[in-house]
């Protein structure tokens, strides 16, 4: 059986697993830590220890299923969104909102710190890489790199105006969590869009993103990324009260 791997050179796909099986789960955990010392208390090390295995299983569960081409199918709606984006979504708003670890992190994470996850958006990167080895279309490279690349950018600056207090700040977080928000909505718009084309007119589409390892993008950001939007949502409206 040939494997389903995505049509890149190997650097960069070494380059995409080393750092994305490695920097959006420390953001993660570095967050969860920091809540903790917010407190005065001790960051719980299973917590940070389970993070990573949660994930990493998670990584190889859908590295695993994408390398038998289930994935890669043109279907509507994608697979990898139907089998592990929302599932995963799922996961996050009906368990994990819910255990008590996670509502300690929450009362006391600051909402820089939070925003601070969102550095991983620079994996909007591979979106460019990806179509100069023409892998993917040219609409879904510029969509998804850039709205993610500009959103990781715009954080930096309203993180700065958070941990000065500046009189804005608040408004500054609304309107970089809805320009986050678009961003990941946009690219999973362009891939429906996309994939319709591609099954109408028998083209490849967005198909690469199907395959290992640029599977885990659409497998792991777009449930995570909605669902940090929400959280910063919710602290805007504890803000406001």
């Amino acid at each position: 059986m040939e494997l389903s791997i995505t049509q890149v050179p190997i650097w960069v796909s070494s380059l995409f697993i080393i750092s994305f099986s490695t920097i959006p789960l420390y953001l993660i955990a570095n967050a969860v830590k920091l809540a903790y010392k917010n407190d005065g208390d001790k960051v719980n090390s299973s917590i940070n220890k389970k993070i990573f295995i949660f994930y990493w299983s998670y990584f190889t569960i859908i590295a695993l299923v994408s390398l038998t081409g289930f994935f890669e199918k043109n279907v509507l709606p994608p697979r990898i969104i139907a089998f592990s984006a929302i599932p995963l979504f799922l996961f996050y708003l009906f368990y994990i909102q819910k255990t008590k670890w996670f509502k300690f992190v929450f009362k006391h994470i600051k909402l820089e710190q939070l925003i601070l996850i969102h550095l991983f958006r620079f994996v909007g990167l591979f979106f460019f890489l990806a179509y100069f080895y023409n892998s993917i279309p040219k609409e879904f490279a510029y969509i998804g790199g850039t709205g993610d690349i500009l959103t990781a950018i715009l954080a930096i600056p309203v993180m700065i105006a958070l941990r000065k207090r500046l009189s804005f700040a608040r408004q500054l977080v609304w309107v970089w969590n809805i320009i986050g928000l678009l961003d990941i909505l946009s690219v999973l718009t362009t891939a429906t869009i996309l994939t319709r084309f591609a099954i109408e007119n028998n083209e490849s589409g967005v198909q690469q993103f199907g395959t290992f390892p640029f599977s885990w993008i659409p497998a792991f950001a777009p449930a995570t990324i909605i669902f940090l939007h929400l959280l910063v949502f919710r602290k805007l409206k504890e803000w406001n009260k």
